[in-house]
């Protein structure tokens, strides 16, 4: 997100900086002799400032540009006044360049008196306006105030559309911070909608069957990968995937990535083994197939296929994998350092989460308090990649956790080490776990005060 935001105030900056020196010099003609010298030197060490404030800005150097932006500001001012349109992108580049040092408030305050600015000199559609509100939507997202984001982002993208069109590219952005703040309000259904809507966008910004649109389509499988909708993702890479295979000169890699994408969203759900191997096997029949020889491609499939017999419990067919990746070697010795590499340590390819809290509750009460607790596991993998050995080293609070613990390492499956295509046990494997468990009442109840007659001393 911070990317996004560099790269859009660093084009808008530099576009209307020519226009800044040209509304200065035409402001300075209609000054006396004497302070159109004085007029002529502040726009000259303005415009000097400005350039030393992109290089900083563009080096990442934002501390130091803080100063300079300021100074830009403090020149601004004496040229024009505190209230003129000139102050805008001085304005915008000092918020923005607080933004980058993660100093949230300052940078909000600047970017509203932005906004005020621009609908001071010019109007509520102004598509000056768009730069600030998204930058003020970005430090309401910080602030997890999300409602508000999205009330600010859409009066961003309101503007956008009135004045560039429902299909622009500099809309993009802005959809993905409302994805962001609908995040937060735990809204997926909206979420979905702005990740979905780029596609919509460059689709008909681009035409249908421009390479192009696959960079959106990307994009969108990604979203769903992070937020754990599996299907949407793979129809996703499977519209991609019929792209693809239509081209003449589509590229071998980005079709082996898809084939990839596709067998690993199905061995995540780890419910039908064919249909995660399928992807794979077609991948290869791809590479084998096409006048490159390109062995680094087969590596990287051939990895896959491993894996996710290992995943399903295929022990002998994952071996078999396993070892053909070693055969490449025969055909390239130059492949025989990545091999080596590759093989070199476990990897997991069937993880199993042990719980970050725990006991795991339906609902959480907000008004638990919890405490962190720690386990320390050691175990072996076997030639397999199964775990062995495996042992409680510590835990606390002692006992809590332990089951759950073992369990999941139990399940999980590595792809074991290799050395010369020999599978080799991996012995002392250790893992440390940190997670939260609620603190129970430990607060005595006071005593409850029986409601009897008081004795009368007269009687």
């Amino acid at each position: 997100m911070q990317i996004l935001l560099q790269d859009n105030l660093n084009h808008f900056m530099k576009k209307i900086v020519f226009i800044i020196i040209l509304l200065g010099l035409s402001f300075s003609s209609f000054n006396i002799n004497s302070q159109e010298t004085n007029g002529e030197d502040n726009l000259l060490e303005r415009n000097e400032l400005q350039e030393q404030f992109l290089n900083l800005f563009d080096q990442e150097q934002y501390e130091e540009s803080i100063a300079v932006a300021n100074s830009i500001v403090d020149l601004t001012e004496t040229i024009y006044g505190s209230e003129n349109y000139n102050l805008i992108t001085p304005l915008n580049n000092l918020a923005s360049a607080f933004y980058m040092i993660d100093d949230f408030d300052q940078s909000q305050i600047i970017f509203q008196k932005v906004i005020k600015l621009i609908e001071l000199n010019q109007n509520i559609i102004s598509p000056e306006l768009i730069s600030p509100l998204y930058g003020f939507g970005l430090t309401l997202n910080r602030f997890e105030e999300y409602d508000e984001a999205v009330n600010i982002f859409e009066r961003a993208l309101r503007i956008n559309h009135v004045n560039s069109g429902f299909y622009n590219l500099e809309q993009l952005k802005i959809h993905d911070s409302l994805t962001e703040s609908f995040i937060g309000l735990r809204n997926f259904e909206k979420a979905n909608h702005h990740q979905n809507f780029q596609v919509y966008v460059n689709k008909n910004h681009f035409g249908m069957e421009n390479p192009m649109v696959d960079e959106s389509l990307i994009k969108v499988a990604k979203w769903y990968k992070r937020s754990g909708q599996v299907y949407s993702e793979r129809e996703i890479h499977k519209e991609l995937l019929e792209r693809q295979i239509k081209r003449n000169d589509q590229n071998l890699g980005e079709l082996i990535e898809t084939y990839k994408n596709i067998s690993y969203s199905h061995r995540r759900e780890g419910m039908d083994i064919y249909q995660s191997l399928s992807p794979l096997k077609k991948a290869l029949q791809a590479i084998d197939g096409s006048p490159e020889k390109n062995l680094f491609l087969k590596l990287e499939v051939l990895l896959d296929l491993g894996d996710t017999y290992n995943s399903f419990g295929r022990a002998e067919s994952a071996k078999k994998a396993y070892q053909d990746c070693w055969g490449l070697i025969d055909e390239d010795e130059s492949m025989s350092p990545v091999i080596k590499e590759r093989f070199s340590k476990p990897i997991r390819v069937r993880n199993i989460l042990i719980p970050p809290k725990y006991p795991i509750k339906q609902k959480d009460n907000d008004n638990q308090t919890y405490t962190s607790g720690f386990i320390a596991i050691q175990y072996s993998i076997n030639v397999n990649g199964n775990t062995d050995n495996i042992k409680i080293i510590e835990s606390e609070p002692q006992k809590l956790i332990d089951k759950v613990a073992i369990s999941a390492i139990r399940n999980n499956v590595y792809r074991p080490v290799y050395i010369d295509g020999v599978p080799q046990e991996s012995t002392d494997m250790s893992i440390r776990h940190v997670f939260s468990y609620p603190l129970k009442d430990t607060k005595e109840p006071e005593p409850m005060i029986e409601d009897k007659p008081l004795d009368n001393p007269i009687a």
